[in-house]
């Protein structure tokens, strides 16, 4: 017995000796191990999930409050919404029909009294998989670009036919109790848009903890009184910012777009909304590489971010 042991013992050092040279050669030359997809749904088969970042779920919330007074903001979401657009069917075009399992949808909170609203929305709600025909295509372009001012315009009438202020969007909420339900699923890569000024107002969900609310208005904002270049350690020292909605948004990517500061007052307004929201994100789970805050600017120039964002 002794005659075997000592060969099989040099072989097996051998084995290991080499296996740990290779493991040192491609952490050298910054080789990417992968590990292997575990579907861990039931609503979606293998072939699916292994491409997962591949198959797109984007969800667009939108702000109704009386942002949209201005024309400016609804010409300006309804080019972004029609771009957003552009750059989904983009990423359809690029892939084979077999591998189609792609999603686009948008929401409002709290939901317009509006049924033609509503309708529009269902509209917007657009589903590709493999049995998906060209025409969905056509299809789902044109009802971008022409059915978002539609919406607006019935937003606006519903707002006044009702004799009553823009009750404002219920952002922190739909954190709080729809963005699991809504914009994440196990087999997509999850994206949610979000067109809006920046401020979160909603009249029957105002709290606050602290220094943390769940709002930021253009006058409470005023009232921090943040205008030195030390806003941000001035922010971090009073520990200023949102209440977090939710945890674990691991699995979500965000874009926010149109922030706009309506105080002309202080210089670094637009700067403290966008810290607000950043450190909100990352409160909830969602890293850094994962979302991106942009100004309203036009809509040309817009373009080309969200195109980057998405494909």
């Amino acid at each position: 017995m002794r005659i075997f042991r000592t060969p099989l013992i040099i072989i097996f050092s051998s084995i290991v000796f080499i296996s740990c040279q290779d493991a040192k050669k491609n952490e050298e030359v910054g080789a990417v191990i992968t590990k292997p997809v575990v579907n861990s749904s039931e609503s979606c088969p293998d072939y699916i999930v292994k491409q997962k970042d591949n198959n797109l779920n984007i969800s667009v919330l939108l702000d109704l409050s009386d942002r949209i007074e201005e024309p400016k903001t609804i010409s300006k979401d309804v080019a972004y919404l029609s771009s957003l657009a552009s750059a989904f069917l983009q990423h359809i075009n690029t892939k084979k029909s077999v591998l189609l399992e792609d999603h686009i949808q948008l929401f409002f909170n709290p939901e317009p009294t509006s049924g033609e609203i509503n309708e529009i929305a269902e509209n917007l709600n657009i589903h590709f998989n493999k049995d998906s025909s060209v025409e969905l295509i056509k299809d789902t372009k044109r009802l971008y670009s022409t059915e978002p001012l539609k919406l607006y315009e019935l937003a606006k009438a519903d707002a006044n036919g009702q004799k009553q202020n823009y009750p404002g969007a219920d952002i922190w909420r739909f954190f709080k109790d729809n963005v699991q339900d809504y914009s994440i699923d196990d087999c997509h890569r999850n994206i949610l848009v979000i067109l809006t000024d920046g401020y979160m107002y909603y009249e029957n969900t105002q709290m606050k903890e602290g220094n943390r609310t769940s709002y930021l208005t253009p006058n409470s904002l005023a009232k921090l009184n943040l205008k030195s270049s030390k806003w941000k350690e001035e922010m971090a020292q009073k520990d200023l910012g949102f209440i977090p909605a939710a945890e674990n948004l691991n699995d979500l990517e965000v874009l926010v777009i149109g922030i706009n500061s309506l105080n002309d007052d202080n210089p670094y307004a637009q700067d403290i909304i966008t810290e607000y929201w950043s450190k909100w994100f990352e409160e909830m789970g969602i890293s850094k590489e994962n979302y991106k805050i942009k100004n309203a600017v036009i809509a040309s120039n817009m373009e080309k971010v969200i195109s980057d964002f998405i494909n």
